[in-house]
């Protein structure tokens, strides 16, 4: 259930498999996250790196060992909302101008 529905917030399906399993098990090696996440680990490193991008992941140290997390919850909240604010920006932006848009499309149909 949970992994439709944070997929439906812009996350591909391994994505929210890997920030879910994270979030179950706390901070883990990659080779468990992706045992448990059921991914290949390579798969799992790039994923680990695109949620990070995404401010939705981190890697700790445990000595020489790297661990890796999701961030808090609320950071997630803020990735969607980052994402609606910007397409509401973008939305905006289109509104402002579909009228010359519109005017350049007939001046083309028309030649």
């Amino acid at each position: 259930m949970f992994v439709t529905t944070i997929e439906s917030l812009g996350l591909t399906e391994k994505e929210s498999r890997l920030y879910l399993t994270s979030l179950r098990i706390g901070p883990a090696s990659m080779q468990v996250l992706a045992r448990k996440a059921k991914v290949d680990r390579g798969t799992a490193y790039h994923l680990a790196k695109t949620l990070t991008e995404k401010g939705l992941f981190v890697m700790t140290q445990d000595g020489a060992r790297p661990l890796f997390r999701v961030t808090h919850p609320q950071d997630l909240y803020k990735w969607v909302k980052d994402r609606r604010d910007e397409t509401a920006r973008q939305f905006a932006a289109v509104e402002e101008m579909i009228e010359d848009l519109e005017q350049l499309y007939e001046v083309g149909a028309e030649g």
